[in-house]
């Protein structure tokens, strides 16, 4: 299956998946975390567990159940430049450091 993320630089984690996709998917469920959010209310969400390939190799990762996109964070982002052409239809390319 692939998934389209959106790229959140304000996400400290590093996916995020809507119920129904984590639902359909039939990710664990590993615990209810505490988050807060930007308007600064807390909520908890609950967190799945998923393996992703990632850089050509296997990743276990945490997965938070909630939104309506999906959302790639800085967790994956880390030892691995961003660039983003910031125009319609603008390429998004992730490498390794």
């Amino acid at each position: 299956m692939i998934i389209e993320f959106v790229v959140d630089t304000g996400f400290t984690d590093y996916l995020c998946l809507p119920p129904e996709a984590v639902s359909l998917l039939g990710l664990p469920f590993i615990y209810d975390l505490p988050v807060n959010l930007a308007d600064n209310s807390e909520v908890l969400l609950a967190v799945h567990e998923a393996i992703i390939l990632w850089n050509g190799e296997e990743r276990e990762i945490r997965v938070l159940a909630t939104g309506r996109r999906p959302l790639l964070g800085t967790a994956l982002l880390d030892d691995h430049e961003l660039v983003v052409q910031f125009t319609e239809g603008g390429l998004v390319t992730i490498d390794e450091l």
